[in-house]
């Protein structure tokens, strides 16, 4: 049941129950709303809810993993505290993944490098030494996640601050051209619907209201400012036409741009 992942093509996880324990190198996990680049130390557990793809795989990357299937799972004494402990990251649609210490990352591998060949050593009791393994290797996980619990609470706040850091950084370079969300995702290397959730977290406003707050700012300007004409200020400001940017405009502010610069003007 365990294996040593290596080589450059992408894996696909899924239909089980797979917990796997990073034990070299590095490479990126990817599910439908994130990437994560996972490293040596890394514990990352999969549900049969979930479906991940692991792929940019170093050379020197290695993995131990283990899969149960669901009717297994379900049917060992210790699976239930695990699974109580995995609700939470089912609900918020994150994958568990850990970065845990050297003493339990040690311990850890250890264990699961029991699931290995050898078993074939045994005859009679083979099915109950699995069996006990896996209730063991359940809770020693359970207990790891545990004392995770608050550390991964707060570091998931600090990833999160740190993401709609590099978003408004990225906003206020690029909100002329680009003024789509995937734009943003797609250069912070996560899901339009993980950046959605930060930014509304954090500031109460959409990925849009952003964008959209930083174009109008802009467009005001140049029409008070400058003598640009409404079409130059469109192409300036990235909109497909003039007619698209006259409609965005009106919406914002209740008036034309041709309005507004002679409202503007007047007073």
């Amino acid at each position: 049941m365990d294996a040593y992942s290596h080589g450059k093509d992408a894996i696909s996880i899924d239909n089980g129950f797979f917990f796997a324990l990073v034990i070299n190198g590095t490479a990126v996990l990817g599910d439908l709303y994130q990437s994560y680049t996972i490293r040596k130390g890394d514990l990352f557990i999969q549900t049969p809810s979930m479906g991940s793809v692991l792929q940019g795989r170093r050379s020197d990357f290695q993995l131990i993993g283990i899969y149960m299937a669901p009717d297994y799972f379900d049917g060992l004494s210790d699976s239930q505290p695990l699974y109580n402990q995995l609700t939470k990251y089912l609900g918020e649609n994150r994958l568990p993944l850990f970065h845990i210490e050297l003493s339990h990352f040690r311990y850890l591998q250890k264990t699961m490098q029991l699931f290995s060949g050898d078993m074939d050593l045994f005859h009679l009791y083979k099915k109950g030494i699995i069996r006990n393994l896996c209730n063991m290797l359940l809770l020693q996980m359970t207990d790891i996640l545990c004392q995770q619990k608050e550390n991964e609470a707060s570091m998931y706040v600090k990833h999160s601050n740190e993401i709609f850091l590099q978003f408004r950084r990225l906003l206020a370079s690029n909100y002329r051209k680009h003024h789509k969300i995937q734009f943003y995702a797609d250069k912070l290397n996560i899901s339009t619907t993980y950046l959605s959730r930060i930014v509304k977290r954090i500031t109460g406003r959409t990925v849009y209201s952003h964008i959209s707050e930083l174009i109008c700012v802009e467009a005001k300007r140049l029409l008070e400012c400058t003598d640009k004409d409404v079409k130059e200020i469109s192409d300036l400001l990235g909109f497909s036409d003039q007619s698209a940017f006259g409609k965005f405009f009106l919406k914002k502010m209740g008036l034309s741009p041709v309005k507004y610069r002679t409202t503007r003007l007047d007073t």
